[in-house]
């Protein structure tokens, strides 16, 4: 039984103790749907609290596949998008210091915190940069959360990033611990990310309660 999340390096021992011992990789009937929503057996699993042990010992292996470790076991599991959501974020002074009216920091002091429903926290930084990729006919901003795991950012908090956007080298986007994140692809002409655009870049997160 696992007490605690335990740390990436920890669950990289466990899968690589699991590949010299060659042991049995199963397939456990789980799955992840495009809104994060958790499954067993095609059920919807309602203990947030199993809910959130099973993210902690989440992991993707080298060939791309999700796989829930243990040091006793091994299992295969299905994720139809991303198998986390960002649901928060909050923009903090250099210091650290919670502070969500960003006019009160400069744009590119500030530093944006996102956070996942399983209670994740990423900062938005040179090694977690928010990844723009077309999927379903339209562009899903993500970013990395640990380990490979990505997290599909969800419509709120997107509209938050917009909010606090500025115009940058002819993009839209946000500054936080000393870079640009751009929130789009595209070069802008002489107007902000329209209202079309966003409704594009949002669409595939249309869930309002994730």
């Amino acid at each position: 039984m696992i007490d605690k999340a335990p740390t990436l390096e920890v669950m990289r021992g466990w899968v690589a103790k699991h590949r010299q011992k060659q042991t049995p990789i199963q397939q456990f009937d789980i799955s992840i749907d495009v809104n994060g929503q958790w499954f067993h057996e095609g059920s919807p699993i309602r203990r947030e609290k199993m809910v959130a042990l099973f993210a902690s010992i989440l992991t993707r292996l080298d060939d791309g596949q999700f796989a829930l470790v243990t040091p006793g076991e091994i299992g295969i599991i299905a994720v139809a998008d991303a198998p986390f959501i960002i649901t928060k974020m909050e923009i903090v002074d250099p210091k650290g210091d919670p502070g969500n009216d960003s006019g009160k920091i400069s744009c590119k002091d500030r530093v944006i915190q996102l956070m996942t429903l399983h209670g994740d926290i990423v900062t938005l930084d040179a090694d977690h940069r928010i990844i723009l990729r077309q999927k379903d006919g339209s562009e899903k901003p993500y970013i990395i959360v640990r380990g490979g795991l990505e997290a599909l950012i969800n419509r709120a908090v997107y509209y938050e990033l917009v909010d606090a956007s500025v115009e940058h080298d002819g993009q839209v986007g946000v500054w936080s611990a000393g870079l640009f994140h751009p929130l789009s692809d595209e070069q802008l002409s002489d107007q902000r990310l329209s209202d079309e655009r966003l409704s594009d870049v949002l669409s595939p997160a249309s869930n309002d309660d994730l």
